[in-house]
């Protein structure tokens, strides 16, 4: 009967997505566990209604269209916080665009390699080497090189949660404090979420990370070709 309801009511996938995520943020502003970020406990209750109620997720993705079509529509609006804090940007801009690079290579790299030790499947290897993309780069970077498209997808959602949650305790555990070293780190390393994140230390990691997540997108989408034929 649940599943019934649910499929016939074609906006019932948008309103669970805005619940869930409005009440995984009212435990993570009353709690400040690190581990519930909303983001975390959205996706979880998600996850355990569709397979509780039965409900395919082809629908539940077909009854998101209208947030899936505004979604790529606000990254326009993080050129903001990036346009208000230019000054930084052109105070920083040789280290930033160094960092920027350094990571892109060295995260790419150390897939190549560390799977390459431990024996992983080609295809695999393929596949996990844009992970740190934004989801619509990743996907059309690992079709063209011959990865799984979908697997590459799960990689980079796995990714962006875990910088989004731990990223800026690891970077406080190693000490990095400079706002625009931890925004870069965030944005180069976890894209979407890690910038959502970031935007919650402030507003200078935030545009910084911003900024990383669409320069790192597109040295993905240059580098990942190289690495393949290369290794």
């Amino acid at each position: 009967m649940l599943n019934e309801f649910f499929q016939a009511n074609p906006i019932s996938g948008m309103l669970m997505t805005i619940g869930c995520y409005w009440i995984g943020q009212i435990i993570y502003d009353r709690t400040q566990w690190t581990v519930l970020q909303p983001i975390l406990t959205s996706s979880t209750m998600i996850i355990l209604f569709l397979m509780y109620a039965k409900i395919p997720y082809d629908v539940y993705y077909q009854q998101n269209t209208v947030l899936n079509y505004i979604l790529p529509l606000t990254a326009v609006v993080l050129a903001v916080p990036l346009y208000r804090n230019l000054n930084v940007l052109k105070k920083h801009l040789l280290p930033i665009l160094a960092g920027i690079l350094a990571g892109t290579i060295a995260t790419m790299a150390a897939i190549v390699v560390i799977g390459k030790l431990i024996g992983t499947d080609d295809s695999i290897l393929i596949s996990m080497i844009p992970k740190s993309a934004t989801n619509p780069i990743a996907i059309e970077v690992a079709g063209i090189i011959g990865g799984i498209p979908s697997l590459t997808v799960s990689l980079v959602v796995a990714t962006g949660i875990f910088g989004g949650v731990l990223g800026p305790e690891v970077l406080k555990l190693i000490r990095i404090k400079h706002e625009v070293a931890r925004g870069i780190a965030l944005g180069s390393m976890s894209h979407a979420v890690g910038t959502a994140r970031a935007f919650k230390e402030g507003e200078i990691e935030g545009s910084m990370s911003s900024l990383a997540m669409a320069i790192a997108g597109t040295l993905t989408a240059i580098l990942s070709p190289v690495f393949v034929l290369f290794f």
